[in-house]
């Protein structure tokens, strides 16, 4: 291999870059860009949401291999991350639209029971996303606190007190609403 050259093989590319060759890595990305963001796309839909989920791949890809764990199959590895990472954005970034859907119906439920459930459909879309996000991943997905204070990169005490307030919105909220549509 010539002295500015970079290895045509996976492997070698990854030990050039944890030689310290930082355009080892931009081959890296330049030959699994297309099929990272390929599985990202099947994850989570094309747009704002794999890109992101692929640039949260290739930042978490950085640093592991900086390191000197071990990455048998790069390409298949590199999917794998982007596969997870565009699965964590699902749990946190959820568009309002899917989040509707997730209120369930109780099995007695008539029309008395379906207007109380688009109030409070309506209530959590309205709520800032400081607390809508937590009390969707707490009450939809069954999160707990610790899990999503690793998700939001939040400190627990953080989380529960974004929870808390957010309930007491909620209720605020849907107080009024309950109020004038007559149902207290």
């Amino acid at each position: 291999m010539a002295n500015g050259a970079l290895p045509a093989d996976d492997g070698g590319l990854v030990a050039a870059f944890r030689a310290g060759r930082g355009a080892a890595f931009d081959l890296i990305v330049e030959r699994h860009y297309a099929g990272m963001l390929r599985v990202a796309e099947q994850r989570c839909g094309s747009g704002a949401l794999a890109d992101d989920a692929v640039q949260t791949a290739l930042v978490r890809a950085h640093r592991y291999l900086r390191g000197s764990g071990p990455v048998d199959n790069l390409g298949a590895w590199l999917r794998r991350v982007v596969f997870n990472c565009a699965t964590d954005l699902l749990k946190t970034e959820r568009p309002a639209a899917e989040l509707t859907e997730e209120v369930p119906a109780a099995e007695s439920d008539g029309v008395e029971g379906k207007e109380l459930r688009q109030i409070l459909k309506d209530a959590i879309l309205r709520l800032p996303e400081t607390y809508r996000e937590p009390l969707t991943m707490r009450y939809v997905h069954g999160l707990e606190a610790r899990e999503i204070a690793e998700q939001l990169r939040d400190n627990v005490h953080s989380v529960k007190s974004r929870i808390a307030r957010g309930r007491h919105e909620l209720r605020r909220r849907i107080e009024g609403v309950l109020r004038r549509s007559g149902y207290l």
